[in-house]
């Protein structure tokens, strides 16, 4: 019996000590983010979606390029964006919330290379995407990525281009949109009303 009792002891001992130290082991490595996705800021007819259509004749337009929407953001979409029945929120930037609309932009046949910027809000933003991360990338659609100041997009030649894209606002906004032809340096401007900002 005393031999048992030592023998459970021991046991004990080990026991404890094996546990002791397992706490002094170090601790696994914090699980590294992966870094932000960079969208590019030159697209080219490589990039546009396969069978674009013509631009629509209704659609606002600077310099060759178009975009139904940007006629504006549904009247239902509101500031703050809760969910996604009064908006579209989306995290771009580093953290940053925005409300955002889908905005696929048409690039006119025979159109040279067409640089697009925003020229207010300052807190406003663009993504205009290649095709291939519109479809696969989880952080162009509601990731956080990091967002180009400015794009250059060159069309495809004798066929209309079309691109992917999102305009991004901070709160109800006119969004106006630059776009320059960069051959001529000739630049024109269109305007787009967003989560119930007006635009003169």
């Amino acid at each position: 019996m005393g031999s048992l009792q030592i023998t459970a002891a021991a046991a004990l001992v080990v026991l404890v000590a094996v546990n002791g130290c397992s706490t002094t082991q170090p601790d696994p490595a914090p699980e590294t983010s992966h870094p932000r996705l960079q969208l590019a800021s030159n697209l080219t007819c490589e990039d546009a979606w396969r069978g674009s259509p013509p631009p629509a004749p209704e659609a606002p337009a600077a310099q060759g390029i178009s975009s139904l929407s940007w006629a504006g953001s549904p009247a239902y979409y509101s500031w703050p964006v809760r969910d996604e029945m009064n908006g579209y929120p989306f995290t771009g930037n580093g953290g940053k919330k925005y409300g955002a609309w889908k905005t696929p932009i048409t690039v006119a046949a025979g159109s040279g290379e067409r640089t697009i910027t925003i020229d207010a809000p300052s807190d406003a933003s663009l993504i205009i995407a290649s095709a291939s991360d519109w479809e696969t990338s989880e952080a162009v659609l509601h990731g956080d990525p990091d967002i180009p100041t400015s794009y250059t997009v060159t069309p495809c030649g004798e066929r209309p281009a079309q691109f992917p894209g999102l305009t991004l606002v901070q709160g109800p906004a006119c969004v106006v949109i630059r776009v320059t032809e960069q051959a001529t340096a000739t630049s024109s401007t269109v305007s787009v009303p967003m989560y119930g900002g007006a635009c003169p």
